[in-house]
């Protein structure tokens, strides 16, 4: 069934290119109207193609941003020299914004949906979704354009709203889509069931996943509301709204995940091993890899970390994130830039040509509701105990035996509990060794809002004293909605020094 799922999206896909990039900004008259197909054959790949850029591109540039990944500068094509050179322009990851902007616009085409029949949970669902990538075009890129995108008609130059106001935009729409799904009427709803290629329809889950990007949202923007009132009044009556009885997140062996039916051929595969791993019908060949097979590894900043070199606490998972090369007989990393070969992506990275797509892991949400109730934004649970449940789900899921570490390492300074003065070092810095290789881009957003993990060195090739802490509005913006954007006045040194509202440090 999934395969067939699959096949209908690389079919639907070719039928509607032109759709897909102009719901943007207008329609084609002439065109198929994908406003009447019913959501169900809209769903699966409204799903499935914003997923595929957050996890590969996005997911590879967080990695890239901080002292996760490496790889041999000095080979042929100079792997990542533009990003550890740090040379960010207006074309630097620019498919990151073109690819959400656009391909976000087939949710909104579900949730304006007007054919008949009751399609509160594909709208729902899709409200949720929708959130989850805008929230990332916020914390990347600031100001966006989002009450005006996404409309029929004429509007080729959708004007750009507060970065605050959309996130305060963003957890009412998702209020309202837990409100839509949790009221209907379940005996008239349409069910989702398999058109629904990340929960099959478990609208449970989906209102855990609601509740989760709005947490996250809200932990993101707390130390701003302390300095604004507007955004205080609005972020308590939300806090309010998470700590009532029965409102429920993602926990463990709830990893939100993607997979209309990955398979093993060309343009079919899981987007991570498509672009991280191996070739199709190869996997596992090391003879037949793809480049960014070939040219990343990690850091020797993150193998001394999890090798017992900094910490004197070996940390099993190293060898589950990453496997030796020819010749070598541990695992070695690189300075971001340097010479020499690291090793490569491990198998609990790539899996299988098969593998699901991960769109947030339970571990991400455990320690997330450990830094919440650490700074007292959920007033039930327990802080500690999240955050080591939030480890044992690390573990778990890259396969690593977990054996003594919670108790070899709780006294340990910046990855232990009981030994780090800042508890939120220790979140953050474990956040970091978990998600690095699955979501790449939460881990820099996360180091710009925090600065852990503490002491990470920048790239040995860049002149810039400081990482970036945000992207640039891409080329196609300039060119394609010029008015609107022109008067931000970015230049380079924007990425470095122009933040986002969230990070008033």
């Amino acid at each position: 069934m999934k395969t067939t799922i699959i096949k209908s999206i690389l079919l639907l896909l070719v039928m509607f290119t032109f759709s897909c990039e102009d719901v943007l900004v207008n329609e084609d008259p002439n065109g198929v109207v994908i406003n009447d197909l019913p959501p169900e054959v809209i769903m699966p790949g409204a799903q499935t193609v914003p997923a595929a850029t957050f996890i590969s591109r996005m997911n590879g540039l967080g990695n890239l941003m901080t002292a996760t990944w490496s790889g041999n500068a000095q080979q042929v094509q100079a792997p990542y020299f533009t990003e550890f050179q740090y040379q960010l322009t207006t074309d630097f990851y620019d498919d990151i914004w073109d690819n959400l902007m656009a391909r976000t616009g087939n949710l909104t085409q579900i949730i304006n949906n007007d054919n008949a029949g009751n399609y509160d949970y594909f709208k729902g669902a899709s409200l949720i979704l929708r959130a989850f990538y805008f929230q990332y075009l916020v914390d990347l890129y600031g100001d966006i354009p989002f009450t005006e995108i996404h409309q029929r008609g004429n509007n080729l130059f959708p004007s750009y709203d507060s970065q605050e106001m959309v996130y305060m935009n963003l957890i009412t729409q998702i209020n309202d889509a837990i409100d839509m799904i949790s009221n209907t009427d379940a005996n008239s709803a349409i069910d989702m069931g398999s058109n629904d290629v990340m929960m099959n329809g478990d609208m449970d889950k989906w209102i855990r996943f609601a509740n989760t990007i709005k947490l996250r949202m809200i932990v993101r923007i707390y130390d701003y509301a302390q300095t604004n009132s507007e955004a205080s009044t609005f972020v308590n009556a939300e806090i309010a709204t998470l700590n009532q009885p029965g409102t429920a997140f993602i926990t463990s062996g709830d990893d939100v995940i993607i997979n209309p039916g990955y398979a093993d051929t060309n343009n079919q595969m899981s987007p991570f091993p498509s672009t991280y791993g191996y070739a199709a019908g190869e996997f596992g060949n090391s003879g037949n890899v793809t480049f960014g097979n070939l040219a990343t590894g990690p850091t020797i900043f993150l193998v001394e970390l999890l090798d017992g070199t900094t910490t004197s606490v070996s940390d099993s998972r190293l060898n589950r994130l990453y496997a030796l090369r020819g010749g070598q007989s541990s695992i070695q990393g690189n300075t971001q830039g340097g010479g020499g070969q690291p090793s490569r992506l491990g198998p609990g990275l790539l899996s299988s040509p098969l593998q699901d797509g991960y769109i947030m892991t339970a571990s991400e949400a455990l320690f997330l509701q450990s830094e919440a109730v650490f700074k007292g934004i959920l007033n039930s649970g327990d802080a500690k105990g999240l955050f080591q449940e939030a480890i044992s789900s690390s573990f778990a899921r890259l396969g690593a035996n977990i054996g003594n570490y919670l108790t070899e390492s709780d006294n340990v300074d910046g990855i232990g509990w009981e030994g780090t003065a800042d508890k939120l070092e220790a979140i953050i810095t474990q956040k970091w060794i978990d998600l690095g290789g699955t979501n790449g881009i939460e881990t820099w957003i996360e180091f710009t809002r925090t600065g852990y993990p503490s002491d990470m060195p920048l790239p040995d090739i860049t002149n810039r004293p400081n990482r970036p802490i945000r992207l640039l509005y891409p080329t196609s913006e300039y060119a394609g909605n010029t008015a609107n954007v022109s008067p931000f006045n970015q230049t380079v040194d924007t990425a470095f020094e122009t933040s986002i509202f969230w990070d008033v440090d």
